[in-house]
């Protein structure tokens, strides 16, 4: 789910300014960003925190920092058996269960088994995430999404892209990690943010049985997602979406129509994400967004959570996208 689906490490902390976030929930005050918490273990493990009038914790971890020290370690080493050994003890092992160990780690499989191989990308990278304060925005846009879809505690990891060619991923209930996003705009960051936090939360409340993981569910799955940080930030976006009519849709759907129920991944992921150029990039998503977008139109009673929850199915079927052709 290319800016999609789904990341606890236990954090020894020292806090900065926690009295002032303690006596604010005591009196029922929410907090924001500007009362954040900035916290550090062993000098090197980075997170800043924010717990929400409803209880509701949320952490950004930078750790890019892990990555950086591999970095300094890994120019100095040849063999790439050394480097695997460096990348495993400096960055893995502190950073797995926090940001890239869930129900949905599958995705990231490739991340945590192979050390980035362009050292000098990735310290541009680092640089750049640590000059552009991509924390302050990701916790604010944490704050917002839990704000409108209140959920469980949830920490976002900000790490440099490495072996992974999409910006963002939860890896399960209350775990997200995002991938070189320094680049990205804020905008656009809050949007990812927004999305896969709903994943994150669905994740936490709801899961599918493997013959629901179709290209259907997929789809719903990815507009729910879509839906949701448009309620937060406005248009989702997903490039194709501007560069599509309505009569170039119909045409692409009725074509994707047949391939619903379909489990073989190379078929879903054509129609998801355009995979070898049958369908436009985004695509899937596209239409997700769409196909939920009608369902709420045609149900204004239905509340986020209730949505949220409706099945792939139920959903498609009572939305009317087909008709809105």
């Amino acid at each position: 789910m290319r800016y999609l689906i789904i990341f606890g490490l236990a954090l020894l902390a020292i806090s900065i300014g926690c009295e002032q976030e303690t006596s604010n929930k005591l009196n029922n005050q929410k907090t924001d960003a500007s009362t954040q918490a900035e916290k550090m273990s062993n000098q090197d493990e980075y997170i800043i925190e924010n717990t929400i009038e409803e209880g509701q914790t949320l952490r950004v971890f930078s750790a890019y920092e892990y990555v950086e020290e591999y970095v300094k370690k890994a120019e100095e080493t040849v063999e790439q058996s050394d480097r695997q050994k460096l990348w495993k003890t400096i960055v893995m092992d502190r950073v797995q269960d926090a940001c890239l160990r869930g129900e949905y780690s599958h995705l990231v499989k490739e991340y945590v088994n192979i050390p980035p191989r362009e050292l000098k990308e990735v310290k541009d990278d680092i640089t750049m995430m640590q000059a552009s304060e991509l924390e302050k925005t990701v916790l604010q846009a944490l704050e917002k999404s839990a704000d409108t879809l209140p959920g469980e505690d949830t920490t976002v990891c900000l790490l440099p892209q490495g072996e992974m060619s999409f910006p963002g991923v939860t890896v399960g209930a209350g775990k997200i990690s995002l991938f070189n996003v320094a680049s990205v705009s804020k905008d656009r960051l809050k949007h990812i943010v927004a999305h896969e936090y709903h994943h994150s939360t669905w994740t936490a409340d709801y899961s599918l049985n493997d013959e629901e993981w179709d290209l259907l569910g997929s789809i719903v799955f990815e507009g729910k997602a879509e839906y949701f940080g448009s309620l937060l930030y406005g248009t989702p976006p997903t490039e194709v979406k501007s560069r599509m009519g309505k009569e170039q849709e119909k045409a692409l759907w009725k074509q994707a129509k047949s391939l619903l129920d379909s489990n073989d991944a190379s078929r879903v992921n054509r129609v998801l994400y355009g995979e070898k150029g049958e369908y436009p990039p985004g695509f899937g998503y596209m239409a997700g967004y769409h196909i939920v977008e009608k369902y709420v139109e045609n149900h204004p009673e239905s509340s986020i959570e209730e949505w949220t929850k409706t099945p792939p199915e139920q959903l498609y079927r009572e939305s009317g996208y087909e008709e809105s052709f």
